[in-house]
């Protein structure tokens, strides 16, 4: 179990290891999803897009939404690690790039940190 500090510190990667174009095409992304979609979170589609736009890998993009991309024949397959990991879990983390590992990484240090600042009472 990750401390608030460990999360801390995985957040801050964040800024070095991400390119700036990568953590430009994750703030479109998610501006474009909290406009267009139902849900407000982007769907592969939108990664795909947006990464194409930025000249960014599809993966690590997809990764700092909580969506891990895998092949299965000629097809992509997008799960959605943040809202089902019991489907990730299925599907074995060694399936799924490395670079969409380290950015889902971030996003979970990042949603973990959220968590517990909003069960803080101020």
């Amino acid at each position: 179990m990750a401390t608030a500090e460990t999360d801390a510190r995985i957040v801050d990667g964040y800024h070095v290891l991400l390119s700036e174009d990568l953590r430009l095409a994750h703030a479109a992304v998610l501006e474009y999803a909290d406009a267009h979609n139902d849900d407000y979170w982007p769907k592969g589609r939108d990664v795909i897009r947006f990464a194409r736009f930025y000249r960014v890998s599809r993966s690590a993009l997809g990764g700092l939404v909580g969506l891990l991309p895998y092949r299965l024949g000629r097809r992509t397959v997008w799960v959605d690690a943040a809202r089902s990991p019991e489907v990730a879990r299925r599907v074995r983390m060694e399936t799924f790039a490395r670079e969409a590992l380290v950015s889902f990484g971030i996003f979970c240090a990042a949603a973990a940190t959220l968590d517990r600042e909003s069960a803080t009472v101020h």
